[in-house]
């Protein structure tokens, strides 16, 4: 039942695209790799694991997950990126809409911070939004804190999202700050 709870968690978004082909690039942190398709772009640490093939628990929406490689928890940090079909909306609608989906989805939720930041849309630095917040997926479950960034180009909505326990070490909290923050979508 963990295991099923830490893949929700994993997956927290809805609809959107299949998974696309990759090409691991050296970033400028040689600790982390470049993650790379033809449409987005993440850094990843080296000893991350790479999920990439996707069982049916998974949202048809994710294109590709990472899971920290500290396996003794029930709930491993982890990050994923998904895409929305969203047709015309901006960026910072759409962190304003899934942000208030989050509101009515999870228990417990409280958003923590939503910090604008600049990420790389089509070559270009572009305002987006970095929100941190909190929730339960069900009752019987731990909370659970996410980060997400958000993306738009040509009609599909990219989040990327960092999900880990409250009591996560502060290395692997900055590990998955920098990996959401690092989404380039091309």
């Amino acid at each position: 039942m963990k295991k099923l709870i830490a893949l929700i968690a994993l997956l927290i978004a809805f609809s959107g695209c299949g998974n696309e082909n990759n090409t691991p690039e050296q970033g400028e942190n040689p600790s982390y790799y470049v993650y790379s398709t033809t449409s987005f772009s993440i850094d990843v640490p080296n000893d991350w694991e790479v999920i990439s093939q996707f069982t049916s628990d998974y949202p048809t929406n994710t294109l590709i997950a990472f899971r920290n490689n500290i396996k003794e928890q029930d709930f491993i940090a982890n990050v994923n990126v998904v895409g929305n079909d969203v047709g015309d909306t901006n960026n910072g609608d759409y962190a304003i809409e899934m942000l208030k989906k989050h509101s009515e989805t999870l228990i417990d939720y409280k958003l923590l911070e939503q910090k604008e930041i600049e990420i790389f849309i089509g070559g270009q630095l572009t305002p987006a939004y970095r929100n941190y917040f909190e929730g339960r997926n069900s009752p019987d479950t731990d909370i659970i804190k996410f980060i997400q960034v958000y993306a738009v180009k040509d009609g599909i909505g990219y989040i990327a999202t960092a999900s880990f326990l409250p009591n996560e070490d502060e290395f692997v909290i900055d590990t998955c700050v920098d990996m959401v923050e690092s989404l380039e979508i091309k």
